[in-house]
């Protein structure tokens, strides 16, 4: 499994798990392009962002409708077709967050409610869901965990707790325990 994380986030890596953090203003598109390239098939992706209320949302599916597509220009024909169906690439077991569509926003905390409320989405962030469209492009699967800032309160507690719960939560949805390289049978 490879976790990708804010680099903010603070968390001791858990053994068996790769863990990349994503720098401010930069994704991971290629940390997780060559984490599907060694094999990989599992994603735990995370981000901050914006909600009604301050808690995690896990991603059942996401609207993309700002920016362009990271699978754009020229294909990784290693990784897969150009632009693959992404029904099932989310994982979203059950667990003690919300589960829902993610939207994908320039800039999560310059959002609005009624923003939210258009798209009709549980959340709205900036990151994460460019990784998810290339982690499916190369035939991964994805669990995207979302720490929401709600507009009213502070933000969700500390990640550490939630991010154990929710890589033992993905391999367990992946039919595989934690290590790399796991392949649904």
């Amino acid at each position: 499994m490879l976790m990708v994380l804010p680099s903010h986030w603070g968390l001791e890596e858990p053994e068996g798990v790769s863990v990349h953090r994503r720098k401010p203003g930069s994704g991971s598109l290629d940390a997780v392009r060559d984490a599907l390239s060694a094999g990989e098939r599992l994603f735990l992706l995370c981000a901050d962002g914006a909600a009604e209320e301050s808690g995690w949302v896990v991603a059942t599916d996401h609207i993309a409708l700002f920016g362009g597509s990271p699978l754009t220009g020229p294909n990784r024909d290693d990784l897969g077709p150009r632009f693959p169906s992404l029904m099932g690439l989310y994982l979203a077991p059950e667990g003690p967050w919300a589960r829902g569509v993610v939207g994908r926003v320039p800039d999560w905390r310059l959002a609005t409610p009624a923003e939210l409320r258009f798209l009709g989405t549980e959340a709205l962030a900036s990151e994460a869901v460019d990784e998810a469209e290339v982690a499916g492009h190369g035939g991964g699967r994805v669990l995207l965990l979302v720490r929401c800032h709600g507009w009213t309160d502070d933000p969700a507690e500390g990640p550490e707790d939630m991010l154990i719960s929710a890589a033992g939560a993905a391999a367990g949805a992946f039919g595989e325990p934690h290590h790399r390289g796991g392949e649904e049978p």
